[in-house]
């Protein structure tokens, strides 16, 4: 099994920076479902899309499933899986030297909620800037429920030494809301937003990198 690398190669300047874009569940885990439909495909069409774009942006890109698979090892399982995964994606950021680690999940309420939100750790101030900015460009989609950024005690979020975000897309229970997850055309725009958010936390957090130099 073979981690997808995109080279930092293909643009003349220098590389906003190093992103790992986490594509939720995977094989044996469906994530959440649906009337048929699995969170994990939704989150891997949309990541290879956020993916693109930020390559295009000048932006080194490391997902950490590129197929429908996961991470655990054959014959663990429950707790024990999940646990392992989420050390194999925390140890990709770690030795991509990431700058940041955008997870990709889909939602699912009590209710009939509705529209994407970010999520980042409540001690993690670039985590918060992260979550912000990408939170930001979500709102912008037309037609879209404007929802805010939230804190989160979540494995992924307390582990990573990087800033890192949930990005969770939208509500899988609420139909309206599922069919726009399938769409295409939908999730390019997601896709875009997101990695808009992200480009634009690079620059900033570059930005004053620099200035924090010069003093």
């Amino acid at each position: 099994m073979f981690l997808l690398i995109y080279p930092s190669i293909g643009w003349a300047g220098e590389s906003l920076g190093k992103v790992v874009i986490d594509p939720g569940h995977g094989g044996y885990d469906p994530g959440a479902t649906r009337n048929g439909v699995m969170e994990k495909h939704i989150n891997i069409a949309i990541a290879k899309e956020i993916s693109r774009i930020l390559q295009a942006s000048h932006v080194e890109v490391q997902l950490t499933r590129d197929g429908d698979y996961n991470l655990a090892v054959p014959g663990l399982h429950g707790r024990d899986a999940k646990r392992y995964d989420f050390e194999k994606r925390i140890e990709i950021a770690r030795k991509f030297n990431a700058d940041a680690v955008v997870s990709i999940h889909v939602n699912v309420g009590r209710r009939k909620c509705s529209g994407p939100e970010a999520f980042y750790y409540n001690n993690s101030t670039q985590g918060k800037l992260l979550a912000e900015s990408i939170q930001n460009e979500l709102t912008g989609i037309p037609d879209i429920n404007k929802r805010v950024v939230k804190t989160g005690s979540y494995y992924i979020l307390r582990h990573t030494e990087m800033p890192c975000v949930i990005v969770e897309t939208g509500f899988l229970n609420n139909p309206q809301e599922r069919e726009k997850l399938l769409d295409k055309n939908y999730q390019q725009m997601l896709a875009q937003a997101i990695a808009t958010g992200t480009i634009n936390y690079l620059q900033v957090k570059n930005q004053d990198t620099k200035e924090n130099v010069e003093i």
